[in-house]
């Protein structure tokens, strides 16, 4: 292997590494806003506009399992979700499914 290979094997090595120290904080689900949550692929317009409206109406999530109240709302809809936004002093959400 050349030189000029292994030392870009190196550096891309070592961004790998350091892209998790550095990766952005999940979102808070109570405070993220409509447009937020909509750009998330897992959410989309129409169910983001759920979750705003379960907070208006009925207030912060507590625990995941508020979700489910949701119209449209599954388990697995539910782990996405988890992948990019949490609620604030709650654990992850944990199912068997």
């Amino acid at each position: 292997m050349g030189i000029k290979r292994f030392f870009a094997c190196c550096m891309i090595a070592a961004l790998c590494c350091t892209g998790t120290v550095f990766a952005a904080e999940k979102a808070n689900l109570n405070t993220a806003t409509e447009e937020e949550l909509a750009a998330d692929p897992k959410i989309g317009a129409e169910l983001a506009k759920k979750i705003v409206e379960y907070r208006e109406n009925v207030g912060d999530f507590t625990k995941y399992e508020e979700l489910r109240e949701i119209e449209g709302m599954t388990d697995t809809k539910i782990k996405e979700i988890n992948e990019h936004f949490q609620i604030e002093g709650v654990a992850s959400f944990d199912c068997n499914c």
